[in-house]
């Protein structure tokens, strides 16, 4: 009882400290629907169909924190960082000075190289960045990966034979998406995982367990009948929202959100 007591006591003398920072989107529509922004230190999942805005809702976090001074990262899988620039100018945004200055570092990653999963811990967890942002998780679950021997993470399988782990492996792809969470958590940043999301599919994501993992999850819809793309925000730790879906468009300055 006196524990019980001491610890009401705590929390109701601290409540400030209950209360969750936010870090804006970058879309002050977006920021006003979650109470200010996304979560500070949390992971948000962005899922939908090609098309549907991901990668530009990338942007405008990116951005949002470029005119913040925090550091950035941004991870590009089976993406050049060429043709990333070119698509960031194309809806309004000039992510070239950010780079020069380094508040931006953006890399590209290639899924098929032994060495892959090491290099992005340490770029992660050494960086110090404020915002990650990885783009995107759908071919990382494709392929198996090798993990080095000489990895930094406690009781990590090595997997030598890819033959004997299928990619469509439930178990790897838990293993996968576990290590990549618990990477972003580690190094304290707020970050944006995307994903493709197939028609017909009875999940938030391409691989079914990003959305468990993820602190928030916001789904993108295109309805290429009626010409109109559509945000809805499905999940948001800590947050009061809505879950009605939310008209958007993308413009020559990125996603308005009507």
């Amino acid at each position: 009882m006196m524990e019980d007591l001491f610890y009401r006591e705590e929390i109701e003398g601290s409540k400030e400290n209950l209360t969750l920072d936010r870090v804006s989107t970058g879309i002050p529509k977006l920021d006003d629907l979650l109470q200010g922004g996304y979560p500070k230190n949390s992971i948000v999942l962005v899922s939908g169909p090609p098309g549907s805005g991901k990668t530009i809702l990338c942007f405008h976090f990116i951005d949002e924190g470029i005119k913040q001074g925090e550091k950035c990262l941004y991870i590009a899988v089976d993406q050049k960082v060429k043709s990333l620039l070119i698509h960031a100018c194309s809806v309004g945004f000039d992510l070239l000075p950010a780079m020069e200055k380094g508040l931006l570092k953006m890399i590209e990653v290639d899924i098929e190289k032994s060495s892959t999963y090491n290099m992005i811990a340490n770029e992660v967890i050494g960086g110090e960045y404020q915002r990650v942002v990885f783009d995107s998780l759908s071919p990382f679950i494709d392929t198996p990966f090798v993990i080095d021997r000489d990895v930094d993470f406690d009781k990590v399988p090595i997997i030598d034979k890819l033959s004997a782990y299928p990619a469509d492996s439930r178990s790897v792809l838990r293993f996968h998406l576990r290590r990549l969470f618990d990477l972003l958590r580690r190094s304290q940043s707020t970050s944006v995982v995307t994903s493709e999301l197939l028609e017909g599919k009875n999940t938030l994501s391409r691989d079914g367990i990003s959305e468990f993992l993820a602190d928030g999850v916001i789904l993108l819809s295109v309805d290429p009948l009626m010409d109109r793309r559509k945000l809805t925000i499905w999940k948001m730790r800590g947050t009061k929202h809505t879950l009605k879906p939310q008209d958007m468009i993308i413009t020559d300055r990125g996603i308005d959100i009507k």
